[in-house]
Formats: C-alpha cells, structure tokens, sequence
C-alpha cells in the first residue's frame, strides 16, 4: 500500500475543552477540521496506517503543522472528541511542551512551521488541490487519483512552485471532502 498524505489548512487553534460539549459558535469554524481528522483515518472500519495527515494551524498568530502519522498514531478513535482531544493535547503542547497535558501521543508531532514547509517537502510528489465549488457536477478523475498521493484540502492557492491538480467536488465542508476522496481512494488502491 502506498503512503498518502492529507493535508488540511485548518483555522486558529482557539478552542477550549469545555467548548466541545456545549453549542458554541467558536467551535463551528473549527468542527469540520476536527472531524476530517477522524475521518481522515477510519475507512470502512479500517484504520488507514498509510497515511500522514497534516494539520495546518496557528495559534496567537504563530504558524503551526500537526502532524498525524498512521503507522505511529495511538489514542485516535473514529469520533469528533478523540479528535478533538488530540488536537487539544497538541495545543496543550504548544503552550507548555513539558507539562502532563503537554505531552504528545505517540504519531503526533508539532512543528512551528507554516503550510509551505509541507509543499516543499512534497514538491517532487503528485498534489491534488482538493475544491469546492458551488456547480452541481463533480470532477474525479480516477486516473488523477491513482497517480496521486498527497491531496490538499481548504487551500484556495498553492505556491507557484508546485505542480498540482485540481479535484472539483459539488459544495461540501472540508470533513464531507475528507470522506468522498478517502472513498474514492480506496475504490481505486
């Protein structure tokens, strides 16, 4: 099986722990992202130990990759708050590195670093540009997919420097994207 990468380019990193289990308009920004992590990884009950899923974030202004590696990963179930509370630990991590909350999972790290790092490092790879668009039609491309291994989601440009196709998908929030290309992904590998 192939190694395949996501990577999300996810809002501010401004939720709480109290938030998740309240109605709060703070976190329906977020939510999606949380979800796509999830989502990310959990295929027909299987869980995807190919994959590195990139987080893009920030936090007080500063830039910040989460990084997700599959074959390393513990601790992340197929739910919104097993998300959620990784992402929280990162964070936690971020403000304190040696604190117990602080203290990362194993398969995660955190990176000061902004999306471009990621896009350099994959520069020689094959991108898909995740988008979504307001028109009815989808456009998938097996033929796109198979030869592709990095896929980008919530990035409306990508640097000059990479070569990149697009993937359209009818209007979707980014965890209903996650899921239809993790779909399509496993139809065609």
């Amino acid at each position: 099986m192939s190694q395949l990468f996501f990577i999300l380019n996810a809002p501010p990193l401004s939720f709480i722990k109290s938030n998740l289990y309240k109605k709060n308009i703070e976190l329906e920004e977020s939510a999606p992202y949380i979800k796509s992590v999830a989502d990310s990884f959990f295929l027909s009950n299987q869980f995807r130990k190919n994959l590195v899923l990139y987080y893009c974030t920030s936090y007080q202004g500063m830039p910040y990759v989460i990084t997700f590696e599959g074959s390393k990963l513990r601790y992340l179930g197929p739910s919104f708050f097993s998300a959620a509370h990784l992402i929280l630990r990162a964070k936690n991590h971020i403000l304190d590195s040696n604190s117990r909350d602080g203290k990362l999972t194993p398969g995660i790290s955190v990176l000061e670093q902004s999306s471009d790092w990621i896009f350099e490092k994959h520069k020689e790879d094959k991108i898909v540009q995740v988008i979504s668009t307001c028109e009815k039609e989808t456009e998938f491309s097996q033929e796109i997919t198979k030869h592709s291994n990095v896929f980008a989601y919530g990035f409306e440009k990508l640097p000059l420097s990479i070569n990149s196709k697009k993937m359209l998908l009818k209007h979707l929030v980014v965890d209903e994207q996650v899921i239809i290309t993790n779909y399509l992904l496993g139809s065609v590998r």
